[in-house]
């Protein structure tokens, strides 16, 4: 004969294994689950869109920021040449080849007066000064 075996087992855990069949059949969590996915997937294509046009953005600002630097480095030059031109020295003219001579001779003659006014000073004896006179306090 044939003889059927038996098993006990509880069947709490059963019930609840065939609720949560019942809601993945049912399709409520995953379809809420995509279409959070989507969503995700949405947002993040905007923020990749707008990454585009800000670095595209700056791009086009570095190569005007370059163009002025070479304009601003070239006027630069120019104006440094200008100013080289200005420096340099003229040929010295024969005039003030005399006036620089006359000026000499000027600060030599200042040299002498001044020198000889210092030996006077060093020559002429100490003055001698007397003391002021106290004024006597009042009420002595």
């Amino acid at each position: 004969m044939h003889e059927e075996e038996y098993e006990l087992i509880p069947l709490s855990p059963i019930r609840k294994l065939e609720k949560r069949l019942d809601k993945v059949e049912k399709g409520g969590a995953g379809g809420d689950m995509m279409k959070e996915l989507v969503d995700v997937v949405k947002t993040n294509q905007a923020i990749v869109e707008d990454i585009v046009k800000v670095n595209s953005e700056m791009m086009s600002k570095v190569s005007e920021l370059s163009n002025n630097v070479t304009q601003l480095s070239s006027r630069l030059n120019d104006f440094m040449n200008k100013i080289e031109v200005v420096s340099e020295e003229p040929e010295q003219k024969p005039a003030d080849d005399e006036m620089g001579r006359k000026l000499e001779k000027m600060e030599k003659r200042l040299n002498a007066i001044a020198l000889s006014n210092i030996a006077k000073m060093r020559m002429q004896p100490p003055v001698q000064r007397r003391p002021i006179p106290s004024m006597p306090k009042p009420g002595m």
